[in-house]
């Protein structure tokens, strides 16, 4: 099953008027042509991505994640948050951002923030904006230390895809190159973070983008399919368990199907006469 969990979510759509909207008005169409296309391309998993600037206390979820949930029965909507991390006061927010959302991701602006990011903070996925120019290097240490801890680092290609920014294809293939150098192929997520349905791209097709950028087409399809699935279950320990520890408590039988008693039997003694000894005696003597 593979996994497109960047789905940019319009910002003129909210739960309440999200009710209104059909597959011919208003944004809606876009979003639904986008998710069509992921869908016949074999895209299961499909998160529906918002981003967050500012003070995080008052972010709330405007997503409708079941918007085509009769259109696509057979896929699994999420919800997602992308935090512009651009101040460590931010980071006391997270927590509270983090159960608003099904996967929480930020987008570190400097080098101490992504440092913070990869050693400290409680998120799911670093996405890095790769069409840009970085403000920092990336370092096998300090990429390692995220992956150590499960965070995964995501890649999204659709500057590769739109038309007409020459610069930005050139910068993601660059940056995507020198990412794959920092952490060894290991731990990241390719998603799509396509805004129009033709920007998308198949599983396949994305493999094959990879190898431009270092990878093999094995790890390429890994980065959408196991590494994607990782993500999403390392999100789901963070919101339902406590430091990604489970407690199972196995249910109590029913009285109906009581145990049946072992009855206890008194141990069997063997008893032997007392003047046996001396006839065995007596016979060797004779």
């Amino acid at each position: 099953m593979f996994y497109d969990l960047c789905i940019p979510w319009p910002n003129t759509v909210t739960k309440s008027s999200s009710l209104e909207y059909t597959k011919i008005t208003g944004p809606v169409p876009d979003l639904f042509k986008t998710v069509a296309i992921l869908h016949q391309f074999g895209y299961r998993t499909i998160a529906y991505n918002s981003d967050v600037l500012g003070a995080l206390n008052s972010a709330e979820c405007n997503i409708t994640t079941d918007i085509f949930a009769a259109a696509f029965p057979d896929t699994e909507f999420l919800s997602r948050a992308t935090v512009l991390l651009d101040d460590t006061a931010q980071a006391q927010g997270l927590i509270a951002l983090g159960n608003k959302f099904d996967i929480l991701a930020v987008r570190p602006a400097t080098e101490k923030l992504l440092l913070a990011a990869c050693t400290s903070l409680d998120i799911d996925i670093i996405s890095l904006d790769l069409s840009q120019r970085l403000p920092f290097y990336l370092r096998h240490r300090t990429i390692g230390a995220a992956i150590a801890r499960g965070i995964k680092i995501e890649i999204c290609y659709s500057a590769s895809t739109r038309q007409g920014d020459n610069n930005a294809r050139r910068n993601l293939i660059s940056n995507a190159a020198a990412l794959f150098r920092a952490t060894r192929g290991k731990g990241i997520v390719i998603s799509s973070g396509a805004v129009k349905a033709l920007e998308c791209r198949g599983p396949y097709d994305v493999a094959n983008l990879a190898t431009i950028w270092g990878f093999t087409q094995e790890k390429g399809k890994h980065a959408i399919a196991e590494d994607a699935r990782g993500a999403v279950v390392h999100a789901r320990m963070r919101r339902k368990s406590f430091k990604q520890v489970i407690e199972v408590i196995e249910e109590d039988t029913p009285d109906t199907q009581e145990k049946p008693e072992l009855k206890r039997t008194a141990p069997s003694t063997v008893t032997t006469p007392l003047n046996s000894s001396k006839n065995k005696r007596q016979k060797t003597a004779s």
